[in-house]
């Protein structure tokens, strides 16, 4: 597309002359012409909004479409002023870029994980860094799958997770303890390992296998997950109705979800009253079943309520 011509076709060719010289002089001379262009008819609404690339980001830019793989989420920061900053760092197929989070976004952003593909629209460009302000929305719009340690291969990068079976405690310069038979070692952050307990559950993101152990090191993570009698997880085996309940079937167990609690655990966002519920769930259920679930529950008179569950 030719977005000069499509700016002149709305202005006149003087005045989208003009406007594109002062947003390329806004931007220090780094704009060309086409871009320029295209900047200024996307913000007039006369062209859809397209993702930029990473490569393409320049400082100045005030209303930018991403879609990036986290591949780095790094620990907030505290200010004097009393701000507070986490930095991820986000992938494309042009380059890498780090994304600033701040004050309440920052915590938010601590529950995000390392493949988890991010989109942010009307982000801000400033000292070679996208901000995400006030205008800006952002969303995970597809989630790292977690693969079983059964699967992992040598030299892939992958998130699992499972219940730590041993420990054997430091060993060199790395923390070792063994999920499923396999050992792990925490060589970024071996002081993380002073917290786990057997039977307690882990995270494991952005790690490798090497052949004889999975190893935790560079911008991997650690999530440690406190076992407790209200947290459940295991793997969907899948979804039931009693009457218009429906109850999630894992591990062998049964939980009870009402109808607000499924519709975020399916990750329907704008289901309609007129929607069979029923139907989503037959024609998701393929995809869904064996993927491993987490869910925060209470015990009732007629057995567990699933209060919150999230598919990992």
């Amino acid at each position: 597309m030719e977005y000069f011509a499509v700016l002149s076709g709305k202005l006149g060719a003087e005045e989208a002359e003009a406007k594109v010289k002062e947003r390329i002089e806004g931007f220090h001379g780094l704009l060309t012409k086409e871009a320029a262009a295209k900047l200024i008819a996307s913000e007039m609404g006369l062209i859809e909004r397209e993702v930029t690339k990473i490569s393409d980001l320049v400082d100045g830019m005030d209303s930018v479409d991403l879609e990036a793989k986290i591949v780095e989420i790094g620990n907030t920061r505290s200010f004097p002023s009393g701000a507070v900053l986490r930095v991820l760092i986000v992938s494309d197929e042009s380059g890498n870029a780090s994304v600033n989070f701040w004050g309440d976004e920052a915590k938010k952003a601590g529950g995000m994980h390392l493949g988890d593909l991010l989109e942010i629209k009307k982000g801000y460009v400033k000292m070679g860094r996208v901000n995400i302000g006030y205008k800006t929305t952002y969303s995970i719009v597809k989630k790292a799958e977690v693969t079983p340690i059964s699967e992992v291969k040598e030299g892939d990068s992958f998130m699992c997770m499972g219940k730590v079976e041993s420990i054997e405690g430091m060993k060199g310069n790395a923390f070792v303890f063994s999920i499923e038979g396999v050992p792990v070692s925490v060589v970024n952050n071996p002081s993380k390992g002073d917290h786990l307990q057997v039977g307690d559950s882990v995270l494991l993101e952005g790690v490798e296998y090497n052949g004889a152990e999975i190893l935790v090191e560079g911008n991997a993570r650690m999530l440690l997950k406190k076992n407790r009698d209200n947290i459940f997880r295991g793997k969907l085996e899948g979804i039931e109705w009693e009457g218009d309940k429906a109850v999630l079937v894992a591990g062998g167990e049964r939980f009870s979800a009402e109808k607000h609690v499924l519709i975020k655990f399916l990750n329907l966002k704008d289901l309609k009253e007129d929607i069979d519920l029923h139907m989503i769930v037959k024609m998701k259920l393929p995809e869904i079943t064996g993927k491993d679930v987490l869910m925060l529950f209470k015990k009732g008179k007629e057995g567990k309520v699933a209060e919150q569950a999230e598919l990992r």
